[in-house]
C-alpha cells in the first residue's frame, strides 16, 4: 500500500525563501554551521532539513542524482510530484546529487565538473553529515569568505573526503560545491575552501 506523499513546505513561498537565505549564508561563510531553521516533510530516511533545500533547489530544470540510500520509491515519488526534477542514472549528469550514505561517497570527479568556459555548469553535492563530534581532529578552513583561518572538525567529513577535495581544487574554476547537510544545520563547502590537516605538534 503506498503511503501518502509527504507534505513538504507548510508554507511554500515563506520557507523556500528563507531557506535560500540560508544556502546563500553557508556559501558564503563557508566551513561553519549555518542553522536551518525549516524542517520540511519529505521521504523516509531524509532529515528535514534535506527535504527542505531540496524542494527550494530542484525543479524541472535540474537533473538529479541520488545515492543507493536516497533512491527509494517513495523518494521517487515525492521528488516528482513537488519537483518535476529529472532523476539521472549517473553523477555527471546532475545539477545536484543527494548523498545520504556518506561514508560510500563516490569519487567527486565522477560528478559534473563545468568546462573552463562554463564551470557553472557542475555538480553541487548534497551530503549528509550529523554535523557532531566538535572534539577530535580538526581541520585548517581558508580561502574566499573565511576570516583568515579558521578551524572544521574532520568528523563532519568522509574519511577520504580531504584528499579528493584536494583533487577538485586543482581543477579550479572547474570542480564540484559541496553542502553538507546536518540535521538541524549546513556548512558550505565551496570549490574555493581549502581544507587541509593541522600538523601535529
Amino acid at each position: 500500500m503506498l503511503q501518502p506523499i509527504p507534505a513538504g513546505f507548510a508554507r511554500p513561498v515563506f520557507e523556500s525563501q528563507g531557506t535560500f537565505r540560508v544556502i546563500l549564508e553557508a556559501m558564503s561563510r563557508p566551513g561553519r554551521a549555518v542553522r536551518i531553521p525549516v524542517q520540511a516533510g519529505g521521504p523516509q530516511g531524509w532529515p528535514g532539513s534535506l527535504s527542505a533545500l531540496v524542494l527550494t533547489l530542484c525543479d524541472m530544470d535540474t537533473p538529479l542524482w541520488l545515492d543507493a540510500a536516497a533512491n527509494t520509491p517513495d523518494a521517487l515519488r515525492f521528488l516528482r510530484f513537488h519537483c518535476g526534477c529529472p532523476v539521472v542514472a549517473k553523477p555527471e549528469q546532475a545539477a545536484f546529487a543527494i548523498v545520504l550514505d556518506a561514508q560510500r561517497l563516490v569519487s567527486l570527479g565522477e560528478f559534473a565538473l563545468g568546462s573552463a568556459e562554463y564551470p557553472e555548469k557542475s555538480s553541487t553535492v548534497l551530503l549528509y553529515s550529523p554535523l557532531l563530534g566538535q572534539g577530535g581532529e580538526t581541520l585548517r578552513v581558508h580561502g574566499p569568505g573565511v576570516d583568515g583561518e579558521e578551524e572544521m572538525p574532520r568528523s563532519w567529513l568522509p574519511e577520504n573526503f580531504v584528499d579528493q577535495w584536494h583533487v577538485n581544487a586543482g581543477l579550479f574554476p572547474r570542480g564540484v560545491d559541496v553542502i553538507l547537510v546536518g540535521n538541524d544545520a549546513i556548512v558550505g563547502l565551496p570549490r574555493t575552501l581549502k581544507l587541509e590537516t593541522k600538523p601535529c605538534m
